[in-house]
């Protein structure tokens, strides 16, 4: 098994290799006494979780406020001149940072 960086409780985490796709979710528990599949992690599209081996998981880092300012700011560029509310700025910006 390879080494794995540890994930903290609440950080963001990219599940690999979960039935033959990624899917983005957030660590909710972590079993430190379960050395093969310590890390339950809920997914980000739907209410549901699943326990996972420590070697299909990595960290997400979130976004600095710079990048996501940046991301908000060309979001509005490109929407500018059409009808938009702040929910499409927001999903705009997350199109452009590769969420979605």
């Amino acid at each position: 098994m390879p080494e794995t960086s540890p994930v903290l409780l609440a950080e963001g985490a990219r599940v690999r290799r979960v039935a033959d796709h990624s899917r983005m979710g957030t660590v909710d528990d972590v079993d430190s006494g379960d050395p093969v599949m310590p890390y339950h992690v809920k997914w980000d599209d739907d209410e549901y979780g699943v326990w996972v081996y420590a070697e299909d998981i990595e960290a997400v880092p979130a976004p600095s406020t710079a990048d996501r300012e940046s991301l908000v700011t060309r979001a509005k560029e490109l929407l500018a001149g059409t009808a938009h509310t702040g929910a499409d700025v927001v999903a705009m910006a997350a199109f452009l940072a590769g969420e979605r």
